[in-house]
């Protein structure tokens, strides 16, 4: 599956609403009247509203709601709010700090935490693999323990089977196949790995990356793998590996990529400053697949 696969599910006879905070960028915008004249969504604006209707009208975008907010963190409070109410499908970051946007998302009285961990999973159609890769964590957790690694496993699984229809292959990833004490992130990808084998998945750790992608390395290295070359979500131990798989697919191979945040009573577009206007409109076409 590619991604031009998941344009073609997107149902436009039910366009979402996408709650979309204090957005004062024109590459959102951008984004925002492709998704929205396309038929994907309409989009929930709130910010200045006379900032807002000029960016609209600038990128073209034609239909929209636009809800007043001082600040931006009038405007996330807002935002959460109406969507606490069902009136939005996905809550979108503008030009808020990530912080500043998560934290209300957190709140435990007036938020829209499910109880779990929230966890970043970036989704890349790079032209060196045959289908999508669904890599975490590369956004949000820095250094997560095993039972954060165990819910950032399942938000991956969450959003891989609502993309792919079926269930996915799993990696942990580690520097090196072998189990060794020193390096302890081999070891907690071995017992993920078992712990979701034994759940009914085809998981394997540790796995270094050339195995993950390579089938023929693992056939070099020795290594007996049902699953490499082939595998979905790869499961990195820290941000920074994470960060730099996405970062080195976006500037080296121009791949396609987009993401979501979820863990979420609704799916969370959080977007760098630095996204390009398709990674802002990959990210929400991925928040509309059911």
């Amino acid at each position: 599956m590619h991604y031009k696969d998941i344009y073609e599910r997107i149902n436009l006879k039910d366009p979402k609403s996408v709650n979309v905070v204090f957005p004062n960028s024109p590459s959102i915008f951008e984004a925002l009247a492709e998704a929205g004249n396309k038929g994907y969504i309409i989009p929930r604006l709130f910010g200045v509203v006379e900032n807002m209707k000029k960016l609209a009208a600038d990128s073209g975008l034609k239909k929209a709601e636009f809800i007043e907010a001082e600040t931006a963190e009038d405007a996330i409070w807002v935002a959460i709010a109406d969507a606490r109410e069902g009136k939005g499908d996905a809550l979108m970051k503008g030009d808020i700090s990530t912080a500043a946007y998560l934290s209300p998302v957190l709140d435990r009285e007036k938020g829209l935490r499910k109880g779990g961990v929230l966890s970043h999973i970036a989704v890349g159609d790079s032209p060196g693999y045959h289908k999508l890769l669904f890599l975490t964590d590369g956004a949000i957790n820095i250094v997560p323990d095993l039972d954060k690694k165990r819910a950032i496993t399942d938000n991956a699984i969450e959003l891989a089977e609502r993309v792919l229809k079926r269930k996915p292959k799993i990696a942990f990833a580690a520097v090196v196949e072998k189990l060794n004490p020193k390096i302890p992130e081999t070891l907690e990808a071995r017992q993920l790995a078992e712990e979701y084998t034994a759940k009914g998945y085809e998981a394997e750790g540790p796995m270094a990356l050339d195995v993950i992608l390579n089938a023929e390395a693992a056939k070099k290295k020795g290594i007996d793998s049902k699953i490499s070359g082939d595998v979905d979500i790869i499961v990195f131990h820290e941000i920074t590996v994470g960060n730099y798989m996405l970062k080195s697919m976006i500037e080296l191979q121009k791949a396609p990529v987009g993401g979501l945040v979820m863990g979420a009573q609704i799916p969370l577009i959080l977007l760098s400053r630095s996204d390009r206007p398709s990674e802002k409109l990959n990210s929400i076409v991925l928040s509309l697949i059911e």
